[in-house]
């Protein structure tokens, strides 16, 4: 039986962002295969927001109080509460610029994925795109994994790879990296969103 073939209820996916929204966008443009029930951004100037709304997607943005390096745990309480409420079966982080604790990765086990520009073990953290154009590669890519307490050490579902520009323009080179990267979340998603019937 092909993935085609097989069935299934639309899940409820939560987002979190923290900047432009680009990787947001790539999911957004999936949406013919999920349910965007929530985006949560870590700052109310995010451009992610407008993208989410521009769908009709709800939106929450972690309370200033709660942006403190030293609420952490609070602020994670309160993105676990709100993912909750609107009954988020699987969670993205999308360009998301916070390091999450262990015990909410736990809370989470399975059901938690990160979209990273660069072909991971490369280049992991939050400059891993203009640590791919400063070194000498000729390939970039995208790396589309699980979330685990080591900062992108998680098993990887998918990766898609593209030629960096021989004139390493970035903003090209960004393009190429948001081309294939909505590629990979596609057949990515297809794997994550079928894991439970493939396994049945």
């Amino acid at each position: 039986m092909s993935l085609k073939e097989i069935s299934f209820g639309r899940q409820r996916i939560g987002v979190l962002i923290s900047g432009n929204g680009s990787t947001l966008q790539s999911i957004l443009d999936c949406m013919d295969m999920l349910d965007v029930a929530v985006v949560i951004a870590s700052k109310p100037s995010a451009y992610g927001i407008l993208r989410a709304r521009r769908m009709g997607v709800p939106v929450e943005i972690i309370p200033r109080e709660l942006r403190l390096s030293t609420q952490k745990l609070e602020a994670e309480k309160w993105i676990s509460s709100k993912l909750d409420a609107y009954k988020a079966q699987k969670i993205f982080l999308a360009g998301f610029m916070r390091i999450i604790s262990e015990n909410f990765i736990n809370k989470y086990q399975d059901r938690i994925f990160n979209i990273h520009p660069s072909l991971l073990p490369k280049y992991k953290g939050m400059s891993a795109f203009e640590e791919t154009l400063a070194s000498s590669d000729l390939v970039g890519g995208v790396s589309i994994h699980h979330v685990a307490p080591d900062v992108d050490s998680g098993e990887i579902i998918l990766q898609k790879d593209f030629d960096i520009p021989i004139h390493r323009d970035e903003k090209l080179s960004q393009l190429l990296l948001h081309i294939n990267e909505q590629r990979a979340l596609r057949n990515a998603l297809q794997r994550i969103l079928w894991q439970k019937q493939l396994m049945s």
